[in-house]
């Protein structure tokens, strides 16, 4: 007998070590995003027909399922000891850390409340049919380095197209002209000199073309916090034989122009005319020809 009972002891002890790791095992695997996070999700879905995506997997499915729908991407979640204490902590150690919703059918706009996903890093709706731009809070996230954004440039900045000149009232092939659009597309022109001889004055244009995505958006930026439609049209020195630099920006149907001879605009402008020029000499311009004069910023805008 006393054999038996330390077998049925034993059996007793084992059965509870399985039940103890069966249910560690569920927790580990049961665990969920807040009730709050999966509010927003299904606010995303409604403002952006979600009925009529592409692909709408597992969307609007029971509670615990959210990290499973189409797109969505989950991470666990930093949990405090305070959090940790409470019996069902493990329900919700999880939450949104990205979604990638590119080509599939969005339409309308991205709804306000999806900038509270506040763990969310990444955010990915390029090439859909919104019609909006993106929340401001969602761009200050992007702006600020916290938040990576792919999308269309119009979901990001206001301003249509950068119109940007340089040069110069004495020297030869020293000037360019550099067009920013936010439908991507991109050209430069570029005067250059053809030295056939040491006495050869004639001059010829470069054509660049390409594309831009990241860098638009973010000069668009750069213009709005600098406040580029209050500076001044005309910024002047008295003094002959200097560079001009001009610019002319498009934002929501209408035009600012600022011609900057001799840099006697004030630092904001400098920085501008820099970050346009730098952003224009990254692209990766696919097509190059030449023609036999390069269009003139005071000859008005350069079509597509």
């Amino acid at each position: 007998m006393p054999n038996v009972c330390r077998m049925l002891a034993l059996v007793f002890v084992l059965t509870s070590c399985g039940c103890a790791s069966s249910q560690s095992s569920e927790k580990s695997w049961n665990r969920t995003i807040p009730s709050e996070e999966r509010e927003i999700l299904l606010k995303l879905y409604q403002a952006t027909d979600g009925d009529h995506w592409k692909r709408r997997d597992g969307w609007g499915g029971p509670v615990g399922t959210e990290c499973d729908w189409y797109g969505v991407r989950c991470s666990s979640k930093s949990v405090t000891e305070e959090q940790m204490a409470k019996p069902d902590w493990y329900k919700w150690s999880l939450s949104v850390f990205g979604l990638s919703l590119s080509e599939n059918n969005l339409k309308g706009k991205i709804a306000e409340e999806v900038a509270h996903l506040a763990d969310m890093e990444f955010l990915d709706v390029y090439k859909n049919h919104l019609t909006e731009r993106l929340p401001n809070p969602l761009i200050q996230r992007w702006l600020s380095g916290h938040l990576s954004i792919t999308a269309e440039t119009s979901l990001l900045t206001d301003v249509s197209e950068i119109d940007f000149e340089s040069s110069s009232s004495s020297v030869l092939c020293a000037s360019h002209r550099i067009i920013l659009r936010a439908d991507e597309s991109a050209v430069m022109f570029t005067e250059r000199c053809r030295n056939a001889s040491p006495n050869d004055r004639r001059t010829y244009c470069e054509v660049k073309k390409g594309r831009t995505i990241y860098e638009f958006a973010k000069l668009g930026w750069l213009l709005e916090q600098n406040d580029f439609n209050r500076l001044e049209p005309e910024y002047d020195r008295n003094v002959t034989d200097i560079g001009f630099e001009r610019m002319r920006v498009s934002r929501n149907g209408k035009t600012s122009e600022v011609v900057n001879y001799g840099d006697a605009g004030p630092f904001r402008l400098w920085a501008i005319q820099r970050a346009v020029e730098g952003a224009a000499f990254d692209i990766d311009w696919d097509k190059t020809f030449i023609q036999p004069k390069c269009p003139r910023w005071t000859d008005g805008a350069v079509k597509p």
